[in-house]
């Protein structure tokens, strides 16, 4: 019964990341920050908001292999460092918001 909670609970944890990635992501954006992933930055060319949600069905799609193979440790990990990511866009819109208005 745990085991299937804690991996129903990796699951969702893993969506929304990827929601608070675009999110953000997008905000950084609109403050005046850049993609630093180049390819998600190339991906952009469609547009900022479609070349996001193309790199997240990509990533989704790859979280669905890895679960059907139930690689559950490979989304863990994918939790660990788009959490990292979130609380970068979090500090770098921080930083653009604390610019425009000191300058």
């Amino acid at each position: 019964m745990f085991a299937r909670s804690s991996t129903i609970a990796t699951q969702l944890t893993f969506v929304l990341l990827q929601l608070a990635d675009i999110i953000t992501t997008m905000i950084a954006l609109a403050t005046g920050g850049v993609e630093q992933n180049p390819i998600v930055s190339r991906f952009m060319a469609l547009g900022s908001l479609q070349g996001l949600i193309l790199s997240k069905v990509i990533m989704l799609a790859t979280a669905a292999v890895a679960i059907r193979y139930r690689k559950f440790r490979a989304i863990r990990c994918a939790n660990l460092i788009f959490g990292a990511i979130v609380l970068w866009n979090i500090t770098v819109i921080i930083r653009m918001v604390m610019a425009s208005r000191h300058g």
